[in-house]
């Protein structure tokens, strides 16, 4: 059995610890994540996580036996733990009632080592020193608390002020806890204010600790209150030691006023009696008929001072002697041993259970959907940035060929007809002009050219209007492939926006120079008068005398002159000229506009779409830029997570095959026979056993029964 044991403890550590790594590396991404980051409320459950699992580590790998002391304040604990240990170790327990634990163990040299709830620790040499950090860590302590009952919370040290300390670790070099490997645990006193509950206090140690004494004055063995919370003990531990701390030095006044030795002093046992048979609950009584519980009369002062002094066995009070003779004897015993390996496996399996539950809890499932969406937005925004270049690549002239055609054809119909109008409009204005008096600059100039230009205007308007009815269309009237609409306005495009903006900046129609009917005042056929033939003057002279300079005719001719002068020959001209113009206007304004709303209007709208599409691939670069970071980010904390998961969940099955290989030291105790007659929970003090000048030379193992009579 015990080197199975050895075995079991080298493989049990070999195969948990590991985790601890997976822990810290873990808890170092949550401590560096910004507060943003979900899971990041992890790091105190771990955190508290990782050190159970350390001290769950370290208590099997050194195959130490913790015996937790608890009882109220002043009730002797101190001196309990210098008279178990053999060593003046009252430096820590005897502080002020600082709610932590204090792990007492034998060690080289005398240290005192501080750990606090964020997972730092501190190491002094000189008792002083520790007791002042303690002193003002105890101040602090209790105005976090202040604050928190203000606050209407429950105080949590690891959520509300992290650097309070948490557990102290005594070395005490030459004390009888080498020989027994036990550790003893000190804690807070009962019914303090600062304490934070047993329930927590004892988290540690649940399926890990071998036993617990369970320390009371004599004075106060009948107070309902000093047990309380006996059953969370009850609960906890499967063995508890009942120490009474007696006084033996105790007198009372007898009939005649003399001072006598009192009951307490000369028969501890009768009040032990008492308080079993009157005051002893009923989970007491029963767990003290099932033998798990056992009580103790012990003068702790004059115990401690006897071990202290290395004094003669027999001085040493014997419900002392009993009580650490059965300490040994049960740390010694074969169902400690089983207990030992049971409760680790149970433990370690608890541990694994709840690291998996933190690693699948909500805020790692929001986190590992998170990256998710990150990952899924990055891979969109890779396709997205090739999407946009086969765009830029894209031949538009297909999705702009609808609504030019319906401009084009809008241009030729309205030219059209509105050069007939304009035919008939220019004739009625030669007509007119026969019966005036004006020039003929007067009807080119005045009146021909402002119908000209008006005649392209309007023209141009029913182009405008047919494109602002094309860009009312679906798609500002563009044909786009499937998908590129989208693409588009993802980009931020508007593309009827843009279209207007196009035209706008064409500027204005580039009509031809000329706006108005040409007419060669030289080829105007004139008849001469009867003063031309006789002053023999040419045909030139005439045209200049009845028109005026052939670059700006604008001589008045009267409608007589006109008649006679012109006559229907020259009307016809004008007519000739007109209709000749407007042959020419019709095709060449269409022609102007076509080009304008086409191939001018497409090269500017392809332009500037292209340079607004090409802005948006720096947008989604910066975007994944963005998303690449934050990934990192959430990687730092999912990666340790995942491994950490991972880590855990292959750790099962190897503990399940670690329990199956010890199956048979593991096993559990079969319950008491509750036909046996009852133990009696009040043990007599018995003589010492001779010591054994045997004994094995590797006795010092925890697993080993030592003679419990050795005090120095």
């Amino acid at each position: 059995m015990r080197t199975q044991l050895g075995t079991y403890c080298q493989q049990f550590d070999g195969t948990l610890r590991p985790l601890l790594q997976h822990l810290d590396t873990t808890l170092s991404a949550l401590d560096l994540a910004e507060a943003d980051i979900p899971a990041r409320s992890l790091a105190t459950p771990l955190r508290e996580l990782q050190h159970q699992l350390r001290a769950l580590c370290d208590k099997v790998a050194e195959q130490q036996a913790y015996v937790l002391i608890f009882g109220p304040l002043k009730s002797g604990k101190s001196t309990l733990m210098n008279a178990i240990a053999a060593a003046y170790v009252s430096e820590v327990s005897s502080l002020p009632a600082y709610p932590c634990l204090v792990f007492v163990s034998a060690g080289k040299q005398r240290e005192f080592v501080v750990a606090t709830y964020d997972g730092t620790s501190r190491t002094y040499q000189d008792p002083r020193e520790l007791a002042k950090a303690i002193e003002m860590a105890h101040g602090q302590l209790a105005a976090a608390i202040r604050q928190a009952e203000q606050r209407g919370v429950t105080f949590d040290p690891a959520e509300h002020y992290p650097q309070a300390i948490r557990r102290v670790d005594v070395r005490v070099p030459g004390s009888e806890l080498a020989s027994t490997g036990a550790v003893l645990v000190d804690t807070p006193g009962l019914y303090t204010r600062m304490r934070f509950g047993y329930d927590r206090m004892t988290r540690d140690f649940r399926s890990a600790a071998a036993c617990a004494i369970f320390v009371v004055k004599s004075d106060t063995l009948f107070l309902e209150q000093v047990f309380a919370e006996f059953q969370q003990l009850l609960d906890l531990f499967s063995r508890i030691f009942l120490v009474v701390n007696v006084d033996s030095h105790k007198r009372d006044v007898s009939p005649d006023g003399k001072l006598v030795p009192s009951l307490e002093q000369s028969q501890p046992e009768a009040v032990l009696k008492a308080f079993e048979q009157l005051a002893m609950s009923a989970p007491l009584q029963r767990a003290a008929s099932e033998g798990r519980v056992r009580m103790y009369p012990v003068d702790l002062l004059h115990a401690a001072s006897a071990v202290l002094q290395k004094s003669p066995a027999e001085q040493v009070p014997p419900g002392f002697r009993a009580f650490r003779k059965d300490l040994s004897e049960y740390l010694a015993s074969s169902d400690y041993l089983a207990a030992f390996l049971r409760d680790s496996l149970q433990r370690a399996q608890a541990l694994l259970g709840e690291t998996l539950q933190h690693t699948r809890a909500h805020e790692v499932q929001r986190l590992l959907h998170n990256l998710q969406e990150v990952d899924e937005q990055i891979g969109w925004l890779s396709a997205e940035q090739k999407r946009v270049q086969l765009a830029l690549q894209y031949d538009w002239s297909a999705a702009f060929a609808r609504g030019q055609r319906d401009v084009d054809a809008e241009v030729e119909r309205f030219a059209r007809d509105s050069g007939a109008k304009l035919l008939r409009t220019l004739g009625a204005s030669i007509d007119t002009w026969f019966l005036s008096s004006h020039s003929l600059d007067w009807l080119v100039t005045g009146q021909w050219t402002p119908l000209v230009r008006d005649y392209r205007a309007e023209v141009l308007e029913a182009g405008r209007r047919t494109f602002e009815q094309v860009l009312g269309q679906t798609e500002g009237g563009l044909d786009l492939p499937d998908g590129v609409p989208e693409l588009v306005r993802r980009a931020g495009i508007d593309v009827r926006q843009l279209k207007v903006q196009a035209l706008s900046t064409l500027g204005p129609v580039g009509w031809p120079a000329s706006t108005s009917v040409p007419v060669d005042v030289n080829a105007i056929p004139i008849k001469k008068g009867m003063l031309d033939r006789v002053s023999f003057r040419s045909l030139d002279k005439v045209r200049e005398r009845l028109f005026g300079p052939a670059s700006k005719p604008d001589v008045k001719i009267p409608g007589k002159d006109k008649a006679a002068r012109l006559g229907d020959a020259g009307r016809l001209h004008l007519h000739q000229c007109v209709a000749q113009f407007r042959a020419q206007l019709l095709p060449e304004t269409v022609a102007v506009l076509r080009d304008f709303f086409g191939p001018r209007f497409y090269t500017a709208a392809v332009e500037l779409l292209r340079t607004q599409l090409g802005t948006y691939p720096e947008r989604l670069r910066t975007r994944q830029q963005e998303l690449e970071t934050l990934r990192t980010r959430l990687l730092a904390v999912t990666g340790p997570l995942r491994q950490l998961a991972t880590a855990s969940q292959g750790l099962v099955p190897k503990l399940e095959e670690l329990g199956k290989a010890f199956d048979h030291e593991v096993a559990t105790p079969a319950p008491a026979n509750p036909q046996a007659p009852a133990k009696d929970v009040v043990l007599s003090p018995q003589a010492p056993r001779p010591r054994d000048a045997k004994a094995p030379a590797n006795a010092n193992k925890p697993r080993d029964a030592r003679s419990p009579e050795k005090t120095g």
